[in-house]
């Protein structure tokens, strides 16, 4: 298998929040990998993320992310983070279907010219709930569960040599 795009969670995957949709502005940044909304929810990005997602574009791989939120709040909370730079697509949605999501991602990929068939993506989330539709509705993608499956974020490294 010849991994071309990564695909991740945000909440509980990337970082140890469960809903980022709840922060309120103004958020406090209380150094490069935690932040602090209005109402005192924290929110602390997992070790090794920044590192992998870097290793990630330096092997010229697709970065992208599916994730249950609002998009507004996704997009927010990724560039107070300094994130988003990492990322080639995000789709922030108010459901929790993420197959449509991970679709939705491959037919922006095809307007770009790039062409990634279901086996060529890997999908990372912290629920495993959500890749029963994702093989029935996409395809064969590698779904990998966070902290089942691997237990940092330096392990998907692994998973496309």
């Amino acid at each position: 298998m010849k991994v071309k795009v990564v695909i991740y969670d945000a909440d509980k995957t990337l970082w140890d929040h469960y809903n980022i949709s709840e922060f309120r502005e103004p958020i406090k940044v209380i150094n490069r990998d935690e932040i602090e909304d209005a109402e005192g929810r924290k929110l602390r990005v997992f070790p090794d993320v920044r590192s992998t997602l870097e290793e990630l574009k330096s092997r010229n791989l697709i970065i992208a992310m599916a994730t249950w939120n609002f998009p507004e709040k996704a997009e927010r909370i990724l560039e107070i983070l300094d994130l988003r730079r990492y990322f080639d697509v995000v789709v922030a949605r108010d459901f929790p279907y993420k197959f449509v999501m991970i679709n939705e991602i491959l037919s922006e990929l095809r307007k770009r010219g790039i062409y990634a068939k279901p086996e060529d993506v890997i999908f990372v989330d912290d629920r495993r709930a959500h890749f029963g539709n994702v093989w029935l509705y996409v395809g064969r993608v590698k779904c990998v569960e966070m902290w089942r499956d691997i237990s940092s974020h330096s392990e998907i490294l692994k998973l496309i040599e």
